[in-house]
């Protein structure tokens, strides 16, 4: 799967759990402006898992990790290319 393939994925799912419609969604864009919040980012931690069948390490866990579209990317990216 490729990073654009990827951050496609991870800007539909942010759109439907922040419930920003068709806004545009920047891959630097501070996603707590948007309305990120503890309960959104554990939603998206789940769903982003099931999609990618990837699991998050307890010490990936961090709001810093799911801050940006960009960082969310890089993060599933390195899962899907790392062996689990």
């Amino acid at each position: 799967m490729s990073v654009d393939e990827i951050k496609i994925k991870v800007k539909d799912s942010l759109k439907r759990l922040l419930e920003i419609g068709e806004q545009e969604v920047t891959d630097q864009e501070d996603l707590n402006q948007l309305g990120m919040d503890s309960m959104s980012s554990v939603n998206l931690v789940v769903e982003l898992e099931e999609m990618f069948d990837i699991v998050f390490d307890d010490e990936e866990l961090l709001f810093e990790n799911f801050s940006t579209v960009q960082k969310i990317t890089d993060i599933v990216e390195r899962k899907l290319v790392l062996p689990q």
